[in-house]
């Protein structure tokens, strides 16, 4: 049973009392509870409790846990000499489980007026079970249950129970609720009814500092409370943007893609550039709530002074995602400013060269194109050289047959037509004719060639393909336009390469200009389109090495400024093609 010889000889005007002696008391706990004992005339001051050893103490001693391991922990934080590192070894106890914002099931520490204390009439020296029964619930439910009594709660204050052998906390699990019903029976014959818990009447009012090693436990129950316990941010919280409520979507489709922009940098974790995202949307949008919304969360992430701070490690995220803003504006000029400083930084930044790349050749996509192009000429057969990943190969439809030829294919989307995937490289299938079984005899309808890359394998996959070409049959080449010198150079340098395809189409025109040879300006590094094809034509043939020494050391800085005639562009509008494909005879 506690003894009340210490209260009775107390002379303050506080009363703290600890009702269990196997604690340890945070170092600001009696100051804390001094001061808050002293803000309201009733104030009933708390502090959540605490189990050493990671766990529930009895979950943990089932588990291994005991007085050595207890003592190493104690000394692995070097206590006594940082009390508030306590936090970093304990947990919650079953009472405080729902921490900080819920209700507390017990308070083994309270602080109190004396005046409160002697209204309450102390502890119940009735309750004389070895750990005092439910001496410690009886206490704090009467104590909060006082008309008017101001519940205080402290924060990165706590008390920590240590091992002892006792007869609750420290108990077998068995045991623990054989005594529960011991000390409920004497609880009901005392109060003349069952326990049920007690909640204050008024909201907790916070005192206190907290400590940093408390911070994971305080963000732990803020944003996943118990499960029994309501969102204390609402149901609607979302923790990937910090946000109480969903975003209101902005009905202009221009702002709605910059904070679709700013929301996916935010989630990224990229601080800085979602925050820059924002600053530049509410510019654009002073009365959108969202980028204020972002930037109530971010701001401290940019400072107006320094942009962008000079602490920011991954500063091509940065003006890469400025780069995207720009872009989705309109403002060309300015996106391709944030793209090159983004790509100054990292050399190899796939996503700035896409950036430049579609500033350069806006419009319809080049996958776009193959399914305008199948859905027009119904080819009867498809050749693809260089599978990768399906992507193209998947446009092909019925009744169309494809063939895909890649030595490593990693087909990853449906593909809807009957499709024959060979696996190995363009030259030994043609070496071992390879379309002879496939096509029957009848001419190849379209040929694709997005291999290796390389001008001198594009070249002799296109001559291999135009011997099984006839009048209507039309071949496609893949990034024939360079975006740059590094991302077109044969060595691969860069994620984002176009190698140098590109000298084909200045081979077709001058070594075969009977055929029809034309570039449309599609994202990201155009397309090319041959018709007139002629499967009884030698020429390059006869010629390849002739045609290969004519253009394989062709810088790029030859075509760089004349891009558009030398590579035969036209605009990126299907009308166009359609009407000079219709003219070539091919639809």
């Amino acid at each position: 049973m506690p003894s009340t010889r210490g209260l009775a000889a107390a002379q303050g005007d506080i009363i703290g009392v600890i009702i269990d002696g196997a604690r340890i008391a945070s170092p600001g706990l009696l100051n804390f509870g001094r001061h808050g004992a002293r803000l309201y005339e009733r104030a009933v001051t708390v502090v959540p409790g605490w189990n050493l050893g990671g766990d529930y103490q009895n979950c943990a001693i089932a588990a291994g846990y005991d007085q050595a391991k207890e003592d190493a922990l104690l000394a692995s934080i070097n206590w006594p000499k940082d009390g508030y590192r306590l936090f970093e070894i304990s947990t919650l106890d079953q009472s405080s489980l729902h921490g900080w914002f819920g209700l507390l099931g017990e308070a083994s520490c309270m602080f109190l007026r004396r005046a409160v204390w002697e209204e309450l009439g102390g502890w119940e020296e009735r309750f004389d079970f070895p750990c005092g029964g439910l001496l410690n619930l009886d206490t704090y439910g009467r104590a909060i249950e006082l008309p008017g009594a101001e519940f205080v709660s402290l924060l990165g204050e706590g008390t920590f129970h240590q091992l002892h052998g006792g007869v609750a906390t420290s108990a077998p699990l068995d045991n623990f609720l054989a005594n529960w019903n011991d000390w409920h029976g004497q609880y009901r014959a005392i109060r003349g009814r069952d326990f049920r818990p007690a909640f204050p009447k008024n909201p907790p009012t916070f005192l206190g500092t907290l400590p940093r090693p408390a911070l994971s436990h305080f963000l732990r129950e803020a944003l996943v409370p118990t499960p029994d316990i309501p969102p204390h941010l609402g149901d609607r919280f979302d923790g990937e943007l910090w946000a109480v409520k969903p975003p209101v979507a902005s009905e202009t489709p221009v702002t709605a893609a910059l904070i679709g922009l700013a929301h996916t940098e935010f989630r990224a974790g990229r601080w800085t550039a979602a925050a820059a995202v924002a600053r530049l949307t509410r510019a654009r949008a002073p009365d959108e709530p969202e980028p204020q919304h972002l930037l109530a969360m971010l701001a401290a992430w940019l400072p107006p002074h320094d942009l962008p701070p000079h602490w920011l490690k991954e500063k091509e995220t940065y003006h890469l995602a400025l780069g995207e803003a720009h872009r989705i504006l309109g403002e060309t000029a300015e996106a391709a400013a944030s793209y090159r400083a983004a790509l100054a930084i990292n050399p190899d930044l796939p996503q700035a060269h896409i950036g430049l790349a579609s500033l350069r050749m806006p419009g319809m996509f080049y996958y776009d194109w193959l399914d305008r192009l199948h859905e027009a000429l119904r080819p009867a057969t498809v050749i693809e050289i260089g599978v990768f990943n399906g992507a193209s190969l998947a446009r092909v439809r019925p009744p169309s047959i494809a063939i895909g030829v890649d030595p490593n294919p990693t087909v990853v989307f449906p593909l809807k037509a009957e499709t024959h995937i060979l696996a190995e490289t363009s030259d030994a299938f043609f070496a071992r004719q390879g379309p002879d079984a496939l096509l029957g005899g009848a001419p190849l309808g379209l040929g694709f060639i997005d291999g290796l890359h390389l001008y001198k394998q594009a070249l002799r996959d296109f001559i291999n393909l135009e011997a099984y070409c006839g009048p209507q049959s039309v071949i496609l080449f893949h990034d024939t336009v360079p975006l740059d010198e590094p991302t077109q150079r044969r060595s691969c340098d860069t994620v984002f390469h176009t190698g140098d395809v590109w000298k084909v189409v200045l081979c077709l025109k001058a070594f075969r200009p009977d055929l029809d040879v034309f570039t449309v300006a599609t994202p990201w590094a155009g397309l090319t389109v041959v018709t007139g094809l002629d499967p009884r034509s030698t020429t390059l043939r006869d010629g390849f090495d002739r045609a290969v020494a004519n253009f394989i050391d062709l810088p790029f800085s030859a075509i760089e400024t004349s891009m558009e005639t030398a590579l035969n562009m036209v605009p990126n509008d299907w009308s166009l093609v359609e009407a000079r494909l219709a003219s070539r005879g091919v639809l």
